[in-house]
């Protein structure tokens, strides 16, 4: 017999909302609808879970002020990253930005046999655990494929942004001055420059990158024409 508390979660994973006529966000003439970013936030799989485990944090999380705005501004969080997901789309876009389709056909391969591995399944047996989720095998390929020519443009969109960026051994020897405590050996010795110079540029070669990658969104975000109704 439900308690109080199953009853309301049920009720809230269960109810279908009557979602309004407009898309959550517009994104350069590019619709995103409520339902897909529902549907990316999984809160119905997430609340559903954390009750199964965390019956009172559910409660709390569903029945007061506070856990209604978390789960809003997760969503929001949601539709904020879908937001920049077309964004780069639409510039991959017009760089004439593709994946190799052969090589996402190769990394498709991959992953499934990866799957089956680690899964010991053969593919009759991959083919039936897809079909009790309603899905074929066709549907499976199609799915992983779509992630990775997403990565892939993201990837080469990505190195057009930042590929140019560059450290100097100044700034390798001045972080590595600034740092002292994170060059010494097992003894507490400082090790030699010379010796960490190429980590050290590694490093800061990455923190530039994403720093460089994450003004770009910035302004990026800036100048579309964006209208959020979520």
């Amino acid at each position: 017999m439900f308690t109080t508390v199953a009853a309301v979660l049920m009720a809230a994973l269960l109810a279908v909302p009557a979602l309004a006529d407009e898309p959550a966000a517009i994104v350069e003439g590019d619709e995103i609808t409520r339902e897909e970013v529902q549907a990316e936030a999984q809160l119905n799989q997430i609340v559903f879970t954390i009750y199964q485990q965390y019956t009172r944090f559910a409660q709390t999380l569903l029945t007061t002020e506070e856990g209604e705005e978390f789960l809003e501004r997760y969503e929001r969080d949601v539709l904020d990253d879908m937001i920049d997901t077309i964004l780069m789309e639409q510039e991959a876009e017009r760089m004439d930005i593709t994946a190799d389709e052969d090589e996402v056909e190769a990394q498709v391969d991959r992953t499934i046999d990866n799957v089956k591995q680690q899964n010991q399944m053969t593919d009759d047996e991959l083919e039936a655990a897809l079909a009790e989720q309603g899905r074929t095998i066709e549907d499976f390929r199609e799915q992983i494929a779509a992630d990775v020519r997403d990565m892939m443009v993201e990837e080469t969109l990505r190195e057009e942004v930042v590929g140019d960026v560059t450290v100097t051994e100044d700034e390798a020897e001045e972080f590595y001055e600034k740092n002292p405590d994170q060059f010494r050996d097992e003894e507490g010795e400082l090790v030699p420059f010379e010796e960490v110079q190429e980590s050290i540029e590694q490093e800061l070669v990455n923190r530039k990158q994403e720093e460089a990658w994450q003004a770009w969104l910035t302004e990026l975000r800036e100048e579309a024409d964006v209208t959020i109704n979520l």
